[in-house]
C-alpha cells in the first residue's frame, strides 16, 4: 500500500529493517534501526502538520491523510520494535545497546505523537458537526503554539539524526517557552470566555488542543534528551 504526498509516492512500511543483517551485522542493523526511526519521525511530522491544517482549514483531504499516516506510523512502530527486541539477543557492546534502547524508547514516543494527531483530528471531526467557531484572536495564538511545537519537533528529530548535543541541549530552553506558552494561553482564553468574547464550548476545545500540543513537545524532548 503507498500513501501519496504531493507527486512522490510514499511507503506505508518500514524501509530499513533488513532482517538478514540482525545476526550477520548487528551493528549495521542497529544503524538501520536509527534509520528507520528517522522515517517514523517524519511521519509523525506529516501527522502534525495534517491534523493543523484540518482544524483550520477543514480539509477532508488532510484527514484522510492523517488518518492513513497513524495507521502507517503504528505499522512502523510495531515492526521497528520487534526488530530491535530480535537485534537485543545479539552480541552488541554498551555503547550499542544503549542506543537500541534509545530507539527502542524513541519509536514510542514518535506513535505517541502519532496518537495525538489521531485524536486532534476526532476532536476536529467533533467541532466540524457542532459548529464550534474560534475567535480570531483564539485562532492566531493556535497558529503560534502551533509553529512552535512542529518547530520543537523537528529540531529534536534533527538532533537524533546529527547527533547533535548542543542542538539537543538547546531545546531544553524552548521546551519551557512552549509550556509557559500555553499557561498564558489558558488564562487569555478564560478572560475572553469571561468577556464572552467565546462561547465555553470554543473555550473547552481550545483548551484540549493547546495541551494536546504540549504533550507532543514533551514526547519531542524525551528524543532529544537521549542525544549523547
Amino acid at each position: 500500500t503507498t500513501l501519496f504526498r504531493s507527486d512522490e509516492v510514499v511507503k506505508y512500511e518500514p524501509l530499513y529493517l533488513d532482517k538478514i543483517l540482525i545476526k550477520q551485522a548487528p551493528s549495521l542493523a542497529l544503524g538501520n534501526a536509527k534509520k528507520e526511526l528517522l522515517h517514523l519521525g517524519s511521519y509523525a511530522v506529516k501527522s502534525f502538520e495534517l491534523s493543523y491544517d484540518y482544524l483550520i482549514n477543514h480539509t477532508e483531504k488532510s484527514a484522510d491523510k492523517g488518518h492513513k499516516t497513524e495507521v502507517a506510523i503504528n505499522a512502523i512502530d510495531e515492526e521497528l520494535t520487534r526488530y530491535l527486541i530480535d537485534l537485543s539477543g545479539e552480541q552488541l557492546n554498551q555503547k550499542e545497546s544503549e542506543v537500541l534502547t534509545n530507539i527502542l524508547d524513541s519509536s514510542r514516543d514518535l506513535e505517541r505523537i502519532g496518537d495525538h494527531g489521531e485524536a486532534l483530528l476526532q476532536l476536529t471531526d467533533y467541532l466540524i458537526k457542532k459548529k464550534v467557531i474560534f475567535s480570531e484572536a483564539a485562532l492566531e495564538e493556535l497558529e503560534t503554539i502551533y509553529q512552535m511545537t512542529l518547530d520543537f519537533i523537528k529540531d529534536a528529530l534533527q538532533s537524533v539524526e546529527d547527533n547533535n548535543i548542543e542542538l539537543a541541549d538547546s531545546l531544553e530552553e524552548k521546551h519551557t517557552k512552549i509550556d509557559q506558552l500555553e499557561r498564558k494561553l489558558r488564562k487569555t482564553h478564560i478572560s475572553r470566555l469571561n468577556r464572552g468574547e467565546c462561547t465555553p464550548q470554543a473555550g473547552v476545545n481550545f483548551i484540549d488542543i493547546i495541551s494536546h500540543y504540549t504533550r507532543v513537545a514533551d514526547h519531542a524532548m524525551n528524543l532529544a534528551e537521549k542525544v549523547q
